[in-house]
């Protein structure tokens, strides 16, 4: 990742053959370790997916590893790693079921979806400056691990994966988690306990809180550029009660705090002076850069702003300013970390990590068979892929799902550069028309990016009428010297598919009549970041990483969405 005062070299569109060559025996030596570890594993020993390779590797051993792999692999989804996982949550959990389960020896922690990431350490301040980092170390669950008499010997947090990391590389073990909540990490402007704020509000206004206090914060980092929008408007919003509790040195009654709230206000004494700066700066959210008069050495604001991210960065370039960069770390998944931010100027380029794990690219047009797996040194600039992992975890030609679009290699050392595109198996389907999210993300985003009125929005099928059509769920930012409705008129016309709705014409199988035209339905302010906190509390999902789904199918969150609509054109 390039750092604020650097950046990188220019990538290339075609691969030398040195480089080319250098992307292979990297991926030779990655591989060959992970087969000659895991190879220990009862996954490896018990898989159908691997009997083929099993084999292959009794009868050839590891000559020529690479080819083996390629030829003899099939392709693998979270259904062929079930039963092992399952063992993992077995009453009562037995080490002897579970060791060497997908990799040898236990797991630290065991991970849970919750999507795009951040990656797995956090960048800080370089001059010495207070850095706000907004990061979960809460889980879902500590599954127990006992042994033959009945003794727990391990324990393992269900979390995610940067939670999860953080732990592990941190040694912040569950059971010290009293002392951590006690203790502030040096130049953070939040303590601990805020971590561990399960509910999505408080948690924000915690972390607000701590980061006011501060005048010297030089970084703040919510990782996603949603929780970022919701963590300025929560500055907006609760201006007044947060220049009181600097004042006074108190906390407001919040769900899920009062746990955590001396632990908080140990680190929070009486600061008039502060108090009387913020009252002078006020509440001026009116004011392009208004973030900048309350931080004046606030440099870098660390968020992923790319794919369905995008659309709230109108509305924090109007916090922040021009001049404060805005930065993403990379894309970290559940099952692996993937690729580093390549270019802080242009927050949708990523570059492929390739040094623990092995990646592979399953192009989108093609089968979706092994055989037809691309690697890091024969993809093609312009191609779009599906992500396929094998990782030192234990994960085997682990289909992700994640599409990514190769626009270049990094010429240091060949490693794909890549965008991030969409979700693969994310549509809808209406009238015998498929639509992907993504193409219905783009013709929104065409008309946001042009008048600047969405903030956040997702795609639901709409039955209320006897012709089905689109719905689009959108908050608004306001209304940019435009007529809202006007706007939206502009939406409705680019959404509709008998129109200008760019989707490829093999899949446009719909006839007249069929589909009717898609309607817009406005949601009331703050409604996306309620959905965080509402999410967050009905899954167990940690509430710093809940993200909106782009294409919503799921009954019960229309529902919701419905009861919160405003406006309807």
């Amino acid at each position: 990742m390039s750092s604020i005062h650097e950046f990188p070299p220019a990538r290339i569109a075609v691969l030398t053959p040195s480089l080319a060559t250098s992307l292979r025996e990297r991926a030779n030596t990655v591989l060959s370790y992970i087969v000659r570890t895991n190879s220990l594993s009862r996954f490896f020993d018990e898989s159908e997916i691997l009997s083929d390779f099993r084999g292959a590797i009794k009868l050839n051993g590891q000559t020529d590893i690479l080819q083996t792999f390629h030829d003899s692999v099939h392709l693998s989804v979270y259904e062929n790693y079930r039963p092992f996982v399952s063992r993992l949550f077995e009453e009562p959990c037995k080490l002897s079921s579970i060791e060497n389960l997908m990799s040898p020896g236990f797991p630290g922690f065991i991970a849970h979806s919750a999507g795009t990431s951040s990656g797995s350490s956090n960048p800080v301040s370089e001059s010495g400056g207070k850095n706000c980092i907004v990061y979960s170390l809460g889980y879902r669950q500590v599954v127990e691990g006992v042994n033959e008499e009945g003794d727990v010997n391990l324990k393992m947090p269900v979390c995610l994966m940067s939670t999860g990391t953080i732990r592990m590389h941190t040694d912040m073990h569950v059971d010290k988690d009293p002392f951590l909540q006690g203790i502030r990490v040096p130049d953070h402007s939040s303590p601990l306990a805020a971590s561990f704020i399960s509910n999505y509000k408080s948690f924000l206004f915690i972390h607000v809180l701590f980061s006011l206090y501060e005048p010297q914060v030089e970084l703040i980092n919510t990782m996603f550029s949603t929780i970022f929008r919701d963590f300025c408007r929560t500055v907006d919003e609760n201006w007044d009660t947060f220049t009181n509790c600097i004042e006074t040195g108190t906390i407001p009654d919040l769900v899920g705090v009062e746990h955590l709230r001396e632990n908080l206000l140990k680190f929070l004494p009486p600061n008039p002076a502060r108090a009387a700066e913020l009252c002078k700066i006020g509440r001026d959210a009116q004011s392009h850069g208004w973030f900048t008069k309350i931080w004046p050495g606030l440099r870098v604001v660390v968020a992923i702003s790319s794919g369905p991210f995008q659309t709230v960065v109108p509305e924090i370039r109007h916090y922040i300013g021009p001049d404060v960069q805005l930065q993403t770390l990379g894309i970290n998944c559940s099952e692996a970390f993937l690729a580093l931010a390549y270019d802080h100027r242009d927050p949708s380029l990523y570059k492929v990590v390739g040094s623990d794990d092995i990646v592979e690219f399953l192009p989108t047009d093609a089968p979706e068979e092994a055989r037809y797996v691309a690697q890091t040194w024969n993809v093609e600039v312009g191609g779009k892929y599906e992500v396929v992992l094998t990782t030192r975890d234990g994960l085997w030609r682990y289909r992700l799902g994640d599409v990514v679009e190769v626009v270049g290699f990094d010429p240091r050392d060949g490693q794909p550069i890549i965008h991030y595109v969409e979700r693969r198996g994310v549509y809808i389907r209406l009238a015998n028309e498929i639509v992907s999210g993504q193409e219905l993300l783009d013709a929104l985003n065409s008309v946001s990016d042009s008048f600047g009125v969405i903030s956040e929005f997702c795609v639901s099928p709409d039955f209320r009428e006897s012709i089905p059509r689109y719905c689009f769920f959108v908050e608004p930012l306001g209304e940019n010297g435009k007529s809202l409705s006007i706007i939206l008129s502009y939406i409705v016309d680019a959404c509709n598919p008998a129109q200008t709705l760019h989707v490829p014409p093999c899949r446009k199988t719909s006839t007249p009549g069929k589909l009717a035209v898609p309607v817009v339905r406005v949601l009331r302010q703050g409604t996306f970041g309620e959905y965080r906190d509402w999410k967050a509390l009905t899954s167990g999902t940690a509430s710093v990483q809940t993200k909106v789904p782009t294409v919503v199918w799921d009954e019960t969150l229309r529902d919701w969405l419905a009861a919160r609509v405003v406006q309807e054109f």
